[in-house]
């Protein structure tokens, strides 16, 4: 007598490596649909991503160009976050104190320095700028399943 594999619960959203959403599954991309037509997915979120218009639609996540980040639930490294809503950017308060451009280890890396007041140095990266602050990363497609 053999055992039964059970197999794993589908993943609520998936990062997809393909530009259409495999079976199952739509885009995360924070489109208005219907509570009944999605109603199992209704029922697994509700309007923690909008109530829609109150009665017969809600709001799927919008995921794209975004991050994911886990959920504090009490361990405190970002405590006043409420479960479903966006964080925009942020570099965190930071100094980076020189005693002169001339002995900064900055200057044979592509920063460009003007006066900083007593003591230091600002610097401006010129060699990978940006619009935005981010971490090295590969785009994908995020899709949120509508069924068991």
């Amino acid at each position: 007598m053999g055992v039964t594999a059970i197999p794993p619960p589908r993943p609520l959203v998936l990062w997809h490596p393909a530009a259409t959403p495999p079976d199952g599954y739509i885009k995360a991309n924070g489109a208005t649909i219907s509570r009944t037509a999605y109603a199992w997915l209704f029922q697994q979120i509700g309007t923690t991503f909008g109530a829609g218009d109150g009665s017969t639609t809600f709001k799927i996540p919008d995921l794209r160009g975004e991050f994911l980040r886990g959920l504090d639930d009490g361990r405190g490294v970002d405590a006043s976050r409420v479960l479903g809503t966006f964080q925009d950017h942020a570099i965190q308060a930071h100094t980076h104190p020189e005693s002169s451009v001339g002995s900064s280890p900055y200057a044979q890396s592509g920063y460009e320095y003007g006066a900083a007041g007593a003591g230091g140095t600002t610097g401006n990266n010129s060699g990978n700028s940006a619009s935005e602050t981010r971490p090295r990363n590969i785009a994908g497609l995020y899709c949120i399943a509508y069924a068991p």
